[in-house]
């Protein structure tokens, strides 16, 4: 099955097709799509002007021609029965979506361009399912696109032409209302503003809930540092008592450390450690959180959990570098919109 082709126009050329498409390709690209992008229409290319190698290769009659690098790869190929976009798309065939870049004469679906200082009048063509603009007085019987505004494309694209195309619905936005704030919270792009700048989410309109997050790790040692801790020989002093002021700090300081968090007035932090003498001998550290506020708690379970085994290294390490901390990660969290999430497996 090949894979549906849409062509981004303009009456005129320099209207920013490529620069759009540009800044549209990470957006999709990190909604798992694989996406083809095309230019469309040209007359030539550089590489198939006569006596050039591609063009020597292509009249000798190689059914592909080409150059590649160690790194990449340019084919060139003709049918004559269809036209350059269908022939690319039968050897597309195992990527999501094909976007070209020019051809208004083309039967696909088309998405059109226009400036307010280039060409402020669309053409609307049969087949023109969207518009890119950046006037905000156009009023026409199609969707319209902030020009400025790639995750709003990328979710044109989503709903319009990959799920009309039966693709797999994890591929699409949720259903639901379009016009929220909140929207992009669904495709986990709520750190970047529509520029791609990263971004702290705002959650001004989300509604205050009990929320809760439990996350675990360790901190894997030697035996005989394990004896140490569970003793209180370490020189330092008490390790895990330490530690459990650490994770403490630690939670209440998470939007400090990390950039895009949210300050957060916690409400309640209980930590907890199991000493392991089994192989491999560690220590078990779990950090629960609590809060009734407009975000979850995710990252201050995990930033405290984080903070505890480095502290436990820190007052260990004088006898035993070796130490590993690993396998840290949310067991579970609660409340907000996302609902109940339990981790299954460990």
């Amino acid at each position: 099955m090949t894979p549906p082709i849409i062509h981004l126009i303009a009456s005129r050329s320099k209207t920013g097709k490529t620069t759009i498409l540009e800044n549209t390709l990470p957006v999709l690209k990190q909604r798992g799509l694989k996406v083809a992008a095309l230019k469309g229409n040209l007359d030539h290319y550089e590489l198939d002007l006569p006596r050039k190698d591609s063009w020597r290769f292509a009249s000798a009659g190689a059914e592909i021609a080409g150059l590649t690098t160690e790194d990449s790869y340019i084919l060139i190929s003709s049918q004559l029965d269809i036209n350059g976009s269908e022939a690319a798309a039968k050897l597309l065939k195992d990527l999501d979506l094909i976007i070209v870049e020019g051809n208004k004469k083309t039967s696909n679906p088309k998405i059109e361009v226009v400036r307010s200082d280039l060409n402020p009048e669309p053409l609307l063509l049969p087949n023109t399912i969207a518009v890119i603009t950046d006037r905000e007085d156009m009023k026409i019987s199609i969707p319209v696109i902030d020009i400025n505004d790639p995750l709003a494309l990328a979710n044109f694209i989503c709903t319009r032409v990959i799920n009309k195309k039966g693709q797999t619905e994890s591929l699409t936005e949720k259903p639901g209302p379009k016009d929220r704030p909140d929207f992009y919270d669904q495709r986990g792009l709520t750190h970047f503003d529509q520029s791609g700048r990263p971004k702290m989410v705002d959650v001004s309109a989300k509604e205050q809930t009990v929320r809760e997050a439990y996350a675990t790790g360790e901190i894997i040692m030697r035996p005989e540092t394990l004896e140490q801790v569970i003793a209180g020989n370490m020189a330092k002093g008490d390790v895990l008592g330490v530690a459990q002021v650490a994770a403490v700090m630690a939670v209440k300081e998470t939007g400090r450390l990390i950039p895009m968090a949210h300050p957060l007035n916690i409400s309640s932090v209980e930590v907890d450690f199991k000493t392991v003498k089994n192989e491999p001998a560690r220590i078990e550290i779990g950090v629960r959180v609590k809060l009734a506020g407009q975000t979850g708690v995710e990252m201050e379970a995990l930033t405290g959990v984080s903070m505890a085994a480095l502290t436990i290294y820190d007052m260990c390490k004088a006898i035993d570098k070796d130490m590993k901390i690993t396998n840290i990660r949310l067991i579970e969290k609660k409340g907000g919109r996302s609902g109940h999430y339990r981790r299954e497996q460990d």
